[in-house]
């Protein structure tokens, strides 16, 4: 309003006071103003008093209104002057303009009814919105911390129970950095899961395999000492040197087997490209005196398949198949081997199988296991070491090579998958 009031001052300031005087009504209507014009007097009651009179005029009561000397000095120097004048009872101000033109004293006023009340109510109710504010911006800032401060709070929690090996996720949503770290520490608990299950799996059949270790070495040696007795005591019917020397040999066999284990599994891989075809049809040849001796025949479907290369290390494929081969010799049940080739879309399927008496799938898988004979009896002669599956499912998996054990209609299949990354060789 003061604002307003100042505009109007400086239009009526620019018009001449003729034109004011002939024109003060318009202008009080056209801007809700009143306008009093008043020769400036030297007496300050005489002038004070004509100026009231003019005000009450045009129904303007003011009961404290005074132009000090001061505030006429100033208006002669052609300053503009602003004053409010509070009415105390009458609950109301009225906010003036002075300005002087040619020795005529202008006030242009305007009355602002209430405004102390009016001020009180703005302030209070200034004061109740800051509160307001504060209040929901402490709200806002407790809601958005314990939006943070919760999931980092559960995230915690999730921390130790996977220190204490208890592998469980965390279900968060917050769509952002957060959320990310969760799902982080979900990915790394299940990965722990993984190699927890994993090192535990490896500690039990470290322990299974030290038990079988220890079974299959103190059969031998108890008989060795047995005999040796025996011919100490003079009790030898001339066949038990004979039979610690089998003994013996059993021990050493075994021996050569774990360290050939032990061996492949840290011997550096020297690969190369290997036509896999070939190598079973060169080994098949390695076996033909045993095969003709215990009358046993291998069945061989290529499936118009000439030619598989493979990349790998071409002395532990050959113990790969040399070891399937021996196995099927060893537990065919009617003298016949199947050999076949067969292609997919994606990949070339080795497969060897043969007739057995093992019937139990829930046990199959347990072939690949060191010392797990499939021949009930455990008879040497039969079994062999057991370790001999145990060599290519390392090998295998060493080569990154999916393999697998099944039985189909009375027959134990064993299958090497290759991917068809690995092309047949174009003939030349």
């Amino acid at each position: 309003m003061k604002n307003r009031l100042h505009d109007i001052s400086d239009e009526l300031n620019e018009i001449s006071l003729k034109d004011l005087n002939q024109s003060v009504s318009e202008y009080e209507k056209k801007y809700n103003v009143t306008i009093a014009i008043q020769p400036i007097s030297s007496n300050n009651d005489e002038f004070n008093g004509a100026l009231r009179d003019s005000l009450n005029q045009k129904k303007v009561t003011l009961n404290k209104f005074w132009v000090t000397e001061d505030t006429i000095h100033r208006v002669k120097e052609g300053k503009k002057v602003s004053k409010i004048y509070d009415q105390g009872k009458l609950k109301s101000s009225f906010l003036v303009d002075f300005i002087e033109k040619d020795q005529h004293f202008i006030l242009i006023g305007v009355s602002i009814v209430y405004l102390s009340e009016a001020v009180k109510i703005v302030n209070q109710f200034t004061i109740s919105i800051m509160i307001l504010l504060i209040l929901i911006l402490i709200s806002m800032v407790w809601i958005w911390s314990k939006k943070i401060t919760d999931p980092l709070k559960e995230l915690k929690d999730i921390s130790k129970e996977i220190a204490k090996l208890d592998f469980r996720k965390v279900d968060i949503h917050t769509n952002d950095e957060i959320e990310e770290l969760a799902e982080s520490i979900n990915e790394m608990s299940e990965k722990l899961q993984v190699a927890h299950e994993d090192l535990n799996e490896r500690n039990a059949n470290l322990k299974r395999f030290i038990s079988d270790i220890t079974h299959e070495l103190k059969t031998p040696l108890a008989l060795i000492k047995a005999y040796s007795v025996g011919i100490q005591d003079g009790i030898d019917d001339g066949t038990y040197v004979e039979t610690i020397l089998k003994q013996t040999d059993q021990i050493n066999h075994l021996i050569d087997e774990l360290l050939a284990l032990s061996r492949i599994e840290r011997e550096t891989l020297h690969i190369q490209e290997v036509d896999f075809i070939h190598l079973v049809n060169r080994c098949i040849q390695n076996y033909e005196i045993e095969l003709n001796r215990s009358d046993i025949t291998i069945h061989l479907d290529q499936n118009d398949i000439q030619q598989v290369f493979v990349e790998a290390d071409l002395g532990q494929m050959e113990r790969v198949i040399n070891n399937l081969l021996s196995n099927a010799i060893k537990y065919t049940e009617n003298n016949k081997i199947f050999i076949s080739y067969k292609e997919s879309e994606k990949e070339y399927l080795f497969h060897i199988e043969n007739n057995t008496k093992f019937n139990n799938p829930e046990r199959l898988q347990n072939v690949w296991e060191p010392f797990y004979v499939m021949e009930a009896s455990r008879n040497k002669n039969m079994s062999g070491t057991g370790l001999g599956l145990a060599i290519v499912r390392s090998i295998l998996n060493r080569h990154h090579l999916r393999h697998e054990v099944s039985l189909i209609n009375g027959k134990i299949r064993f299958t090497i998958h290759f991917s068809k990354k690995y092309k047949e060789k174009p003939h030349l």
